[in-house]
């Protein structure tokens, strides 16, 4: 990061406005062919699907000189247009669906290429409360400031939810505030364009006339853009305010203060910015009293859990990858589905407190595998062959192959001892989270 803002600050070619510089002349830093590349190479990282155009990542790379010397040409001459979004809907937790755009790969790229230049500009104007979608920012750090305002007696926390943010960003705010450090008409056109590309949806083209399309590469920084106003109110006020993306808290020392600071920002949020505070999911919680929930967290005497949701979604999803009723080998499952996602899960939620729900967690996985394991095998004669070959010593059992109680009993587990899982490498959430409280381990 340090030197991205040292690459920048080199063709830096504002001029002072008191105590205020500019950028002009940004435009040709963006279609640079080295930036133009290195921009792809992130967008092949993160993956994604085809655009409508229906090229994919593999496609593109194919024949990335001439794409890339396209995307630069148009730039140059100031043809290029983006191309309308693909809607995609992914299910949320309260039953809604989330709507996605994913733009085409050109657009990736060029909106990669755009983000490589503005946002080490944008990061030398950001603040410390503000955590999403930043280099060398973490949702960790994010829930570890709260944690401390809270120890510190903070206790009363403003938790507010901007209803539908991404989607009801208003056009010409948001340039606005990109044109408080940029402005090159041209850089402003190009974000214009992502702004307005438009999406495609069962066949029909919708324009949009506001919003940051969710799924957009750029979208996260032109969001902490558009929010960055209302950290600068609340840390010039002296409050404590954690944001990450659109999601905020604030922590604040009594009742009324937090009621007077949950005024003030419904107020400029709606009045100036444009947005809609959900009117259910905005409240103040008092924290000596009540759980506080922020970033899949809970915040509960003292302690940081993983929440109750949290909880649920990780149980749906293990159940999802360790059906039962699938005939696999365990050995592929652990390694292919079932690790990456433990391994995710586990690195993200043992930071906090409490190794009682993992070691619980642990052992429902090893039962629900053995449980495949016995599916896998169907007949009971290959659980009596590996039997003999652990020398087990009583009578042979009779059980369903497919009953999920057969998975608990003790011939199974003679079978499929722990051992065994650790063999095949199981990822195991109560050692991830020893190693990272080895104090407590």
């Amino acid at each position: 990061m340090v030197e991205k803002t040292k690459e920048v600050r080199r063709f830096r070619e504002g001029v002072e406005n008191g105590k205020k510089r500019r950028w002009y002349s940004l435009i040709d830093k963006i279609w640079a062919i080295p930036n133009l590349e290195e921009a792809f190479k992130e967008v092949k990282r993160n993956k994604g699907a085809a655009g409508v155009d229906k090229v994919t990542i593999k496609a593109f790379e194919a024949e990335l000189e001439s794409h890339v010397q396209a995307l630069q040409h148009a730039l140059r001459t100031k043809t290029y247009r983006s191309k309308p979004v693909r809607r995609v809907f992914i299910p949320k937790a309260d039953g809604t669906q989330r709507p996605l755009g994913i733009p085409t790969v050109g657009d990736r790229v060029v909106q990669a290429a755009a983000r490589r230049i503005l946002e080490p500009i944008f990061e030398e104007v950001f603040l410390d409360c503000s955590y999403g979608f930043r280099p060398g920012r973490s949702a960790h750090m994010a829930l570890e400031r709260i944690r401390q305002n809270l120890m510190e007696g903070f206790m009363y926390v403003v938790d507010a939810d901007l209803k539908s943010y991404f989607d009801t960003i208003p056009h010409e705010k948001l340039l606005e505030a990109v044109r408080e450090e940029v402005v090159d008409g041209s850089v402003l056109e190009l974000i214009r364009s992502f702004l307005r590309a438009g999406v495609m949806e069962n066949g029909s083209f919708h324009l949009n006339d506001e919003g940051t399309m969710q799924g957009g590469v750029i979208s996260p920084l032109l969001a902490n853009i558009y929010l960055h106003p209302l950290d600068k109110l609340m840390t010039e006020r002296g409050q404590r305010i954690t944001r990450y993306a659109d999601d905020f808290v604030i922590c604040c020392k009594s009742q009324k203060g937090a009621e007077r600071v949950l005024k003030s920002v419904v107020r400029f949020l709606e009045q100036e910015l444009g947005l809609k505070v959900h009117p259910d999911k905005t409240k103040i919680v008092n924290n000596r009293e009540e759980s506080l929930v922020f970033l899949g967290y809970e915040f509960r005497q003292g302690r940081m859990l993983p929440s109750d949701k949290a909880k649920k979604k990780f149980k749906e999803r293990t159940k999802e990858i360790t059906r039962r009723n699938q005939t696999v080998s365990v050995e592929m499952l652990i390694k292919k589905k079932l690790n990456p996602y433990l391994r995710g899960w586990g690195n993200y939620f043992a930071r906090g407190q409490g190794i009682t729900f993992f070691k619980e967690m642990d052992s429902w996985i090893r039962r629900r595998l053995r449980a495949v394991q016995l599916r896998s095998w169907r007949k009971i004669g290959k659980l009596h062959r590996e039997l003999r070959r652990k020398a087990y010593k009583g009578e042979l059992p009779r059980l369903r192959m497919t009953a999920w109680r057969s998975s608990m009993s003790m011939p199974v587990h003679v079978a499929m001892p722990n051992a065994w899982f650790t063999e095949l490498g199981l990822c195991v959430l109560a050692n991830l989270y020893d190693e990272l409280h080895p104090q407590r381990g």
